[in-house]
């Protein structure tokens, strides 16, 4: 069984077009040498999470100057079927980045993820970090740490709600009259939000289901059919663009900032291009429905690859550049991702970030995800049927009955668990 709790965490599911194709991880055993690197897979792109990197490695840096960093950018939806592929070329990353909420079981199950078990036992700050941030198997061995969550919240043009004399929406009601406001005004178009027939497509829908208290485990409630009712009639509305059924998350962020849409739904891993912003931004949870507001948690989580030879540095790396605590607060004041060591979660750095609030605020109460090797079989349905809800494909009962199947099929594929 997977280990994870209802309370604290999701994946960044953040998003990549880049590839640089590499093969294999340097070799070598536990010596350094001049030429040794560590290979690391992520899908981040520009922005604040390659900053983040970046300076986390300069941590690293100090201590190694002599063993390189590669990182090699790998797009979101290919990540998991190249790390798959390992378990057949033997090669591979030394350290890797996962969407661990909805890719871990699969991962872990195909052997393509080092056992940490041992490495935890003996890491000094172990006790810095709750049980969530901790993911095993059906073999009570360690294979995936998180080191920072990322949820999804409602950012917010300052300029445009003053402008409008709109306050900050705190429910989906009160969204959607701000929404109707703005786009009776014609200043500014309503919302940005990716709605791609993906999982980031699901990931941004799914807080209308589970505000109205429904989930992926019971896909068959009224509560379904209530998210895709409020989301078709955004889309009928125009005040999410047609356009948006093909935006993934980066496209949706880089439309906000530039400047013409009143709200943007969006995660705590763009916090670090606000300052940068020619307006002034302003964050709110997602707007809660009669049940409340409730996100998936996310967050990349670190393993090592299972045929990196340099399995003992890889972990010193990922002690260095991602666990401590500077690196978690270079993560936290960088890109926004919340952390998971308790002392930066509790330190003043964060609790003095008012953007980070409504991020912090999520967190403590999170929607569980199933546990089922279909998860990501499952959100890439939603996604389907609420993309093409966005582009005229399907009406409100076709996406609920296509949503619904898929959901269910995929459910029982993977065990029937949830």
């Amino acid at each position: 069984m997977i280990t994870t709790r209802k309370t604290r965490f999701m994946a960044g599911v953040a998003t990549a077009t880049g590839l640089v194709l590499v093969t294999g991880c340097a070799a070598g055993g536990g010596g350094e040498s001049a030429d040794q690197k560590l290979v690391v897979w992520t899908y981040y792109t520009a922005g604040g999470q390659i900053e983040a990197m970046d300076a986390q490695n300069e941590l690293w840096a100090a201590e190694h100057p002599d063993i390189e960093i590669e990182h090699v950018q790998i797009p979101f939806d290919q990540l998991p079927s190249r790390l798959l592929a390992t378990a057949t070329t033997q090669d591979g990353p030394d350290v890797v980045l996962d969407n661990v909420v909805v890719d871990f079981p699969s991962l872990a199950a195909s052997g393509v993820l080092a056992d940490l078990t041992e490495y935890w036992g003996g890491y000094a700050d172990a006790d810095q970090f709750d049980q969530s941030a901790l993911f095993t198997f059906s073999d009570d061995r360690l294979y995936n740490v998180l080191s920072y969550t990322n949820l999804l919240g409602l950012y917010y043009n300052e300029d445009a709600l003053t402008a409008l004399g709109l306050e900050v929406p705190q429910t989906v009601e009160e969204l959607e009259a701000a929404m109707e406001a703005v786009a009776a005004d014609g200043q500014y178009t309503p919302m940005a939000m990716s709605g791609a027939a993906t999982v980031e497509g699901a990931w941004m829908f799914m807080p209308l289901v589970l505000g109205e208290g429904g989930g992926y485990c019971d896909f068959d409630a009224p509560a379904t059919a209530e998210g895709f009712e409020t989301f078709s009639t955004w889309a009928e509305n125009d005040w999410i663009p047609a356009d948006t059924a093909t935006w993934n998350q980066a496209d949706a962020w880089q439309a906000f900032l530039g400047g013409n849409y009143a709200f943007g739904i969006n995660g705590n891993w763009n916090l670090g291009d606000v300052p940068d912003a020619g307006f002034a931004i302003g964050t709110a949870q997602y707007p809660a429905g009669p049940a409340g507001s409730f996100v998936f948690p996310g967050g990349e989580a670190i393993g090592i690859g299972a045929f990196s030879e340099q399995k003992d540095l890889a972990w010193e790396y990922i002690e260095t550049a991602w666990l401590s605590e500077e690196a978690s607060l270079i993560n936290f004041e960088t890109s926004g991702q919340i952390p998971t060591r308790a002392s930066v979660a509790g330190s003043n750095a964060v609790a003095e970030n008012v953007l980070a609030q409504p991020f912090v605020a999520a967190a403590a109460d999170t929607a569980a995800w199933p546990r089922n090797e279909q998860t990501a079989a499952m959100q890439t349905t939603v996604g389907e049927a609420s993309s093409g809800l966005i582009s005229g494909q399907f009406g409100t009962e076709q996406a609920i009955e296509y949503a619904q199947i898929g959901v269910a099929e995929a459910l029982a594929e993977g065990g029937g668990g949830c």
